[in-house]
């Protein structure tokens, strides 16, 4: 429900794995000269300015079923992409900055920014390292299991990140590492009728290890098997002095192509969250992710994505939720400037050794017109729903939410 949907949310590294080379003549892929920015030359780097503006009617903006409150969102997002392609590799440079004003309720506008580097050297060979560092601030989005404020102004994040991944292929065999670290700061929320509301027990260190190793046992079908480990230092709660935790996984799988325009890939496995504290146990179940790519025509594209991560509650006593989310995206061009685009999204909120869990969904649908290289309209309507079991804690709700954004790019 924004101008960039899951600006900076919870990417801090590039995928790894098998790649699934998509073609380059479907939607998602192809370029179209007469729509595509050409940019400026600055100091030898491309460099892709645009800024967009947008205008959002929500009718739910707390996320709740029994206080509704509607307001209609103003919103501005100025956007630079530098990039620098050498024979030895990339660079590539990405900042932008995300401004929101509601006409009723004042409290609730924010500024978001997020400036991003990634270096890649040697990716078209077959061995190959990616830097990608980057800091942010965002509101993390209301009605989920990060952010069940009933009120207040928006919940701000400050992610300060950076990863180092390296590639190396034998033949056909091929090896993926990464390390990452994320450093998360929570601000405090303004209390108009006294103090401000501390956030800082949410804080937290994050530090991860990726590993997969994949192997072509034909032209279409790859096996692999992959290994993650992350490590999470959490500030003090109010309630409970150590939550700190160790979260590993270990998944096998198989990626095949059926035909050049399906692709699908499936791993599973067993995944464990072990809390330092032994009084708060550990948790642990089924682990699994995968990947879909369908191109049933060069004019219609469907993307699939299953993937799994932890969080702490903002309910002291539970700990961690475990979120399993399956994402669906399609998009269709009718003509060349014009494309329908649409995805649907449900996610599994897991909470640890509680006797409650939810469920959340949402689905939008949109046309995107370009009218030239310059000038871009979308128009987007979507429906958000939270389904409750058990006694929780929080409350379901139903949000429906519609956005026109015009977007001018150089």
């Amino acid at each position: 429900m924004a101008l960039t949907a899951g600006w900076g949310q919870s990417s801090h590294a590039q995928a790894i794995g098998p790649l699934i080379q998509e073609p380059n003549d479907v939607p998602g892929q192809r370029v179209i000269p007469e729509y595509t920015p050409i940019g400026y030359n600055l100091a030898g780097f491309d460099a892709l300015p645009s800024v967009a503006f947008g205008t959002q009617l929500d009718n739910n903006i707390f996320t709740r079923n029994t206080v509704k409150a509607s307001d209609i969102v103003l919103q501005s997002e100025p956007r630079i992409r530098l990039r620098k392609e050498r024979r030895s590799g990339s660079i590539t440079i990405d900042a932008n900055a995300r401004f929101s004003h509601y006409a009723k309720l004042t409290d609730q506008n924010s500024t978001e920014y997020r400036l991003q580097g990634i270096y890649v050297r040697g990716a078209k060979g077959p061995e190959s390292l990616t830097v990608n560092t980057g800091y942010r601030r965002e509101a993390v989005q209301r009605g989920t299991a990060e952010n069940d404020l009933t009120g207040g102004e928006p919940l701000m994040r400050r992610v300060l990140h950076g990863s180092l991944t390296g590639r190396m292929r034998f033949n056909r065999l091929s090896v993926d590492a990464q390390l990452l670290a994320v450093r998360q700061r929570f601000e405090d929320i303004g209390n108009p009728s006294g103090r401000d509301i501390p956030q800082g027990f949410r804080n937290v260190d994050h530090f991860g290890f990726r590993a997969i190793t994949a192997y072509e046992t034909t032209s279409r079908t790859s096996v692999f098997s992959s290994l993650a480990y992350d490590r999470f230092d959490y500030a003090t709660s109010p309630l409970l002095d150590n939550r700190d935790a160790v979260n590993w996984s270990a998944t096998a799988g198989v990626r095949y192509e059926v035909t050049r325009i399906l692709h699908a890939q499936l791993a599973i496995g067993y995944r464990r969250y072990d809390f330092r504290d032994k009084t708060l146990g550990a948790i642990g179940g089924l682990a699994v992710s995968g990947h879909l790519r369908y191109f049933p025509s060069r004019v219609f594209a469907i993307r699939g994505t299953l993937e799994q991560s932890n969080t702490t509650s903002p309910y002291d006593l539970v700990g961690a939720v475990t979120l399993t989310t399956a994402r669906v995206e399609a998009e269709y061009e009718m003509r060349r400037n014009l494309s329908w685009l649409g995805a649907a999204k449900f996610m599994l909120e897991d909470y640890a050794k509680q006797p409650y869990s939810a469920r959340r969904a949402e689905v939008n649908v949109g046309p995107r017109y370009r009218f030239n290289r310059w000038l871009t309209i979308d128009a987007n309507a979507g429906y958000a729903q939270r389904l409750v079991r058990g006694p929780a804690p929080f409350e379901p709700f139903s949000q429906f939410y519609g956005m026109v954004t015009l977007r001018l790019a150089r």
